[in-house]
């Protein structure tokens, strides 16, 4: 057998490449943790946020579609703006402030979705109450409660420091594919993001989560004088 030393040079140059690449794709997949680590951040969200009074959330919601999103950020969606309160378990309300005014809430029986520009308001019944935006109450409940209604796995991303927590709904939801919550390491929630079967992406950007003093007459509606009630 012939000793070739270029062949020997290349395979050995080869290996090395492989070991390299396996090194730095380690770094870039984001590790899957276990299961106790999901209730540990469920748990830590939990005592972060434990007012009994409820919360008040200041957000930022981005919708994209796939096609935007695979543009990157040279797109920016249909944005929006306002506060989001919350008072376990089931009551929230949300104000749009930008780009108009609108109100969405809940009081346990029926969804109002009031638009004073138009002087319309739509009633639905509660349970026609949008997953997608109860997801946000759902949030603080209690772990083995969220894990009947979701497959959750959780995922560290190590160059932002912050845990991801992909929630699969079981059954499947028509509407939404999977949640992606991101959460920092002093269990903060900084991000939470609902991408439906088409792939399109609906992001809430909490720039604050603050404790509130709110009962149920603070979800409690009366239709104001003037509006047009249209039963959906």
């Amino acid at each position: 057998m012939v000793y070739d030393r270029g062949r020997y040079m290349a395979e050995k140059s080869y290996r090395i490449w492989l070991i390299i690449v396996g090194v730095l794709f380690s770094f870039t997949l984001p590790p899957t943790w276990a299961g106790d680590t999901v209730d540990q951040i469920l748990n830590g969200i939990q005592e972060r946020y434990k007012p009994p009074g409820g919360l008040v959330l200041t957000y930022r919601r981005e919708v994209k579609t796939k096609t935007m999103s695979m543009l990157g950020s040279r797109v920016k969606g249909d944005l929006a703006s306002g506060k989001i309160f919350v008072l376990p378990p089931a009551l929230l309300r949300v104000e749009q402030d930008k780009p108009r005014k609108e109100t969405l809430l809940t009081d346990g029986e029926s969804l109002w979705w009031i638009i004073p520009e138009e002087k319309i308001v739509h009633q639905y019944s509660s349970d026609q109450f949008g997953q997608e935006l109860r997801i946000i109450a759902d949030l603080w409940q209690a772990p083995s409660r969220l894990k009947k209604r979701f497959h959750i796995t959780a995922l560290k991303d190590e160059k932002k420091n912050v845990f991801i927590l992909k929630m699969v709904p079981s059954p499947p939801w028509e509407q939404v594919d999977r949640i992606l919550v991101h959460v920092s390491a002093d269990f903060a929630l900084n991000v939470l993001e609902m991408v439906s079967p088409l792939g399109t992406t609906t992001t809430f950007y909490f720039d604050a989560i603050e404790p509130a003093q709110l009962t149920s007459k603070s979800f409690r509606f009366v239709v104001p004088d003037g509006f047009k009630v249209v039963h959906e």
